[in-house]
């Protein structure tokens, strides 16, 4: 649970490549698991402890030596999120530094780049599958209640200028999860449209009620695919989904991802965007009953020197720029901590 990269360059470095592709957000994900260790542990992980802890005594001392080789303002003490937290919650640890985040969305800041918070996971590990326990509202780690807590605590924290003045100025979004999905390890859990709006408005309060300046960036089904539904309701049974009556009606942005490599015929890929998602830029129609800004917060590829030129990325790269929104890319990073437990 700590931003990738911290062991090749400063966050000051980091943030000034990122600057230097033309790219003018960052798409921070973060685990429901972190906030649920202050609140339930009354704990947060140490640098020092968190990466021998994910990575072993000898891999996990070499990252974090780097780590702070790097970044001379980070001590193996330095917590993954240290915070005051508002007299509305129970435990109220002695300080106010979102030490490793802070240092990060700070920096954004000076250099001119908006932050987008991503609730990527409940049980931090890499993202995404079917069985891995985060996938869907009540899946065995993907606890709602505490998902919803987590929302409203890092929404609420970010915005808390009353101590030593620390803030997030370029905060501007946040989404509610990352590519909902069946849930095969869970299967009581019911996957459908209904069940969705019951808890994403829930979440989307939750933030709104904290801050409700942020942009809310609602997800949609099958990996974060399928948008459809919410655009021209088909597919609730019982709910009429009018965002007209809700307090946060001028915040919604509907995110879609996509990774369909083996589409080759790009005619092909922009009707099934249009149709699963794009439509929701309207205009309205029959099949449009309400029209939504969109962005495409995930696509990406192998960062091989043909890919950039295949046809995925030539058609994509094409079709953002005419449709007019916003994207985001996975990832720039050329390696990890840990991912599927490798080093």
């Amino acid at each position: 649970m700590v931003p990738e990269g911290l062991d090749k360059m400063s966050v000051a470095d980091m943030v000034t490549k990122v600057k230097s592709t033309g790219m003018n957000a960052i798409r921070l994900t973060w685990a429901v698991q972190m906030v649920d260790d202050i609140l339930d542990k009354q704990s947060d992980g140490q640098l020092g402890t968190t990466f021998v802890a994910a990575l072993g005594e000898n891999n996990g001392t070499e990252v974090l030596n780097a780590v702070l080789d790097k970044n001379k303002s980070f001590t193996k003490e330095t917590t993954r999120l240290e915070v005051l937290i508002r007299s509305s919650l129970e435990f109220k640890p002695n300080t106010d530094i979102l030490k490793v985040f802070d240092a990060i969305a700070l920096e954004c800041a000076r250099q001119g780049i908006y932050v987008h918070l991503d609730n990527h996971v409940s049980k931090a590990g890499w993202c995404c599958k079917k069985d891995d326990g985060n996938a869907w509202f009540g899946d065995e780690f993907f606890d709602t209640k505490k998902w919803e807590r987590a929302l409203g605590f890092m929404a609420d924290h970010l915005i808390d200028v009353d101590v030593q003045g620390k803030t997030w100025p370029s905060f501007v979004s946040m989404a509610l999860r990352n590519e909902l999905r069946p849930a095969y390890g869970s299967p009581n859990v019911k996957v459908n449209w209904d069940t969705w709006y019951g808890n994403m408005t829930a979440g989307a309060e939750a933030v709104h009620k904290a801050n409700p300046d942020l942009l809310i960036f609602f997800s949609g089904l099958y990996y974060d695919t399928q948008l459809r539904p919410i655009f021209n309701d088909g597919g609730f049974r019982d709910i009429d989904f009018d965002p007209s009556k809700l307090a946060y009606k001028n915040k919604i942005v509907l995110e879609v991802h996509d990774y369909d490599l083996d589409e080759t015929n790009c005619t092909n890929k922009r009707a099934k965007l249009t149709q699963n998602s794009f439509a929701a830029l309207g205009p309205i129609s029959p099949d449009v009953k309400t029209v939504y800004p969109l962005v495409m917060s995930e696509w990406g590829f192998a960062q091989s020197p043909d890919q950039y030129s295949a046809p995925f990325a030539a058609c994509l790269g094409k079709f953002l720029p005419e449709q007019r929104v916003g994207w985001m890319i996975w990832v720039l990073i050329g390696s990890y901590y840990i991912r599927e437990g490798e080093q």
